[in-house]
């Protein structure tokens, strides 16, 4: 991997003493870190669950996704080695303390979740759940994943989005299966059975958009698979906690109001955790019921700090704290 230097923001909410859950946040082709977090709305969620929200920084503001390479532009976005990297940085958040092995989540937006697909399929291993915001699988995908076990995995899809179709699209240069058939080729890899439907409440009639739920049941080991279709969403997670939109935001299709994404995918991977001595997965607690929808508290503005390249255990970076607030840093590694 050469000598690439990578960095992440660290957002850990006070009073969360690791080792602690930890939810990897990827964010989407061209975002930051920064401008992710501020529209995503996790650490109101962090906040209110008790757990650590990450967000790593793919090369160029890309991740090495799946996809074939054409599909990704990969020529001219150059993605760095991402599985490595992510690999890397799960073993800096347990040697330094910050995070439970058994209890690691991974959830990404667009290009981060097709990234976080890749990582279902090769690092199955490495998290106990995974969670997929507007991305479907690549049709590749049928014969080039194989995952070592199980995989708890949920998908959150606008049907309107026109960014990555949720009935999926196809190019000469590759295709995506629909949100529908990308859940259920997860639900086959998990040997799950019959699937169950209903709507959930619109909370929100103003916002244009509705969600359905699908669930598959019967899977190995309790590996649950879930889509969240919200009916006539865009291309944007749903959130009913303040955020920062983009400025591309507008242009992106309705955002949905009923339910909120940091919520989701944390009630939904919550309910997984690794036997980390063994490496199964034992059978998962039931999902959390959904809370009622207030705003979350949110986690303060992040303090810039930077980290050493650490090997081994290590002690835990010292992010420079704020009073009363969480602790935050935006941190660097090295992925020699």
């Amino acid at each position: 991997m050469g000598d690439a230097k990578r960095s992440y923001i660290l957002s850990n909410p006070a009073g969360v003493a690791g080792p602690a859950p930890v939810v990897i946040a990827l964010h989407g082709a061209g975002q930051t870190p920064e401008s992710f977090r501020a529209y995503f709305g996790l650490d109101a969620a962090a906040a209110a669950n008790n757990f650590v929200a990450v967000y790593p920084e793919g090369e160029g503001r890309v991740w090495n996704d799946s996809r074939p390479a054409a599909m990704r532009l990969k020529a001219l976005l150059r993605p760095g080695d991402d599985v490595a990297f992510l690999v890397a940085l799960v073993g800096k958040l347990v040697a330094e303390g910050v995070a439970d092995p058994a209890r690691i989540y991974l959830t990404g937006i667009s290009n981060g979740g097709f990234m976080v697909e890749r990582m279902a399929c090769e690092a199955a291993e490495l998290f106990a759940a995974y969670s997929v915001i507007m991305a479907t699988t690549p049709v590749n995908s049928q014969e080039e994943c194989h995952p070592a076990r199980p995989v708890p995995i949920m998908f959150i899809h606008g049907t309107a989005d026109t960014v990555i179709t949720y009935s999926g699209f196809w190019t000469p240069m590759g295709a995506t299966f629909s949100a529908p058939d990308s859940a259920a080729l997860f639900a086959r890899l998990n040997g799950c059975g019959g699937v169950e439907k209903r709507a959930l409440p619109d909370l929100d009639p103003a916002d244009g958009t509705s969600v359905t739920e699908r669930t598959w049941q019967g899977c190995r080991d309790g590996a649950t698979v879930t889509l969240l279709s919200v009916e006539g969403g865009g291309h944007q997670s749903p959130a009913r906690v303040e955020t920062q939109p983009d400025l591309a935001t507008p242009f992106l299709g309705l955002r949905n109001r009923d339910i909120d994404a940091g919520e989701e995918v944390w009630r939904f991977m919550s309910a997984f955790s690794l036997a980390a001595a063994a490496g199964t997965v034992p059978a998962p607690s039931p999902a959390a019921p959904r809370k009622p929808k207030g705003a979350a508290p949110q986690a303060g503005g992040a303090a810039k700090t930077s980290a050493a390249p650490k090997t081994g255990a290590a002690p835990r970076a010292g992010a420079d704290a704020q009073a009363g607030g969480a602790q935050q840093g935006q941190r660097g590694m090295s992925t020699q």
